[in-house]
């Protein structure tokens, strides 16, 4: 390529491309967050109800633990993640950086509070317990709260990359017109993924134990993963709605692109997963083996809707009316099942363990796949409307004729 009279060779990651190798670290890191985000939200919740069931007190250590345990490894890929942005996106990144001054600064306080709450919280444990429980599970609400504001401050940037604003002022660019809708969508999906997560281990450690003796502590940790993973994945549809419609107004060319753009199989992709956990759900309450009355219905209704679903993906809103109906369906379910749905998991059944792996697996990949969606519809701009790769090709050129 020739620009301003000179040839420019452009660095370029052989066999994969830049944006995939920023893209890879990016979903590692986003992974790992998201699984310390929703762990770290429900700790000091389960510590509170671990006042009566020592089963959730023993979770809530759990995850706090892995939270601390992973946070080095997180780091570590988010340091990769901000040097390569740096090197193959230096113009998009020092404008970004320089339109969210004071937010970044803002979010850095807030990390580094929840560092100063999370770190006792864990490693002082005990300690801090017999001194006043009221105490330290106050100290593990501080630190989920900071970490919350510190994500709020980065999905600030993600989604002002989508839909970004020309108003002035130092909190307008956070003020984005998606920046809410995103952060409510992500928390669902953290609590999605931090659940079926917690309900596969459960089922993994509960292998080797004969159906009707697996311990009880696994037994809970299947159950209680199970609720909050679905809790996580009945609020996906309406906080997706929400924004949806934010993001076709803030940006229509990037809604378009994700409904008949070249990237539209991922489109195709996160449906075809989500009508699986839906069905990954009805045969977990199948596995109780309680009678129902007119589950013929659910045995029908609960393929047929996914795949209607699936195929009216370009229709959006003759997919939403699929996609509500199996949440109608699931729900209607819950009550029919009662109380048995509220013991799960009913271990004699051969198939809940690997379906419970499978879940927790298939909620992973939804939610990065949702993701890289995000991502994917503003291209080939890096912020949409304002910067594009293109761009960063001539800043390049513009430094290198300078130095001659």
């Amino acid at each position: 390529m020739t620009v301003f009279g000179t040839e420019l060779e452009a660095i370029h990651f052989p066999l994969v491309g830049n944006s995939f190798v920023v893209g890879l670290f990016s979903l590692l890191h986003i992974l790992l967050a998201a699984l310390s985000v929703g762990f770290m939200l429900l700790a000091p919740f389960l510590e509170f109800r671990g006042r009566t069931n020592p089963f959730d007190r023993d979770l809530a250590l759990s995850l706090t633990r892995f939270t601390v345990v992973v946070f080095s490894v997180s780091t570590v890929l988010a340091v990769i993640m901000v040097e390569l942005l740096i090197g193959l996106f230096p113009v998009t990144t020092m404008w970004m950086w320089n339109r969210f001054r004071v937010p970044i600064l803002f979010g850095i306080l807030a990390f580094i509070l929840q560092v100063l709450a999370l770190y006792p919280y864990y490693h002082f444990w005990d300690a801090l317990r017999r001194y006043s429980l009221t105490f330290h599970t106050t100290l593990g609400a501080l630190a989920a709260f900071f970490m919350l504001l510190w994500v709020l401050m980065l999905d600030g940037m993600g989604s002002y990359m989508l839909t970004p604003v020309d108003q002035g002022g130092i909190w307008a660019p956070l003020w984005n017109p998606t920046w809410l809708p995103l952060a409510l969508h992500r928390m669902g999906g953290n609590f999605m993924i931090a659940g079926y997560t917690i309900a596969a281990y459960g089922a993994w450690r509960a292998r080797g134990a004969e159906p009707d003796s697996a311990p009880s502590y696994y037994r809970h940790l299947f159950g209680t993963g199970w609720r909050i993973g679905l809790g996580g994945l009945l609020l996906q549809p309406f906080t997706g709605l929400l924004y949806a419609l934010f993001l076709r107004r803030g940006a229509p060319g990037a809604y378009e692109t994700l409904l008949h753009g070249p990237y539209r199989p991922f489109l195709y992709a996160q449906f075809i997963l989500i009508g699986l956990l839906f069905l990954g759900n009805y045969l977990l309450l199948k596995s109780t083996r309680t009678p129902v009355r007119n589950s013929q219905w659910c045995d029908i209704g609960f393929p047929v809707l996914a795949v209607l679903m699936v195929l009216s993906v370009g229709y959006p809103d003759i997919r939403r009316l699929f996609l509500y109906a199996l949440v109608g369906l699931t729900v209607w379910s819950l009550f029919a099942y009662g109380r048995s749905a509220l013991t799960l998991p009913d271990l004699s059944a051969s198939y809940v363990r690997p379906l419970a792996l499978g879940m927790g697996l298939l909620a992973i990949v939804l939610y990065l796949t949702m993701g890289t969606i995000r991502e994917t519809s503003r291209r080939p701009d890096t912020v949409n409307g304002k910067i594009s790769i293109g761009d960063e090709l001539r800043q390049r050129a513009q430094f290198k004729e300078a130095l001659r």
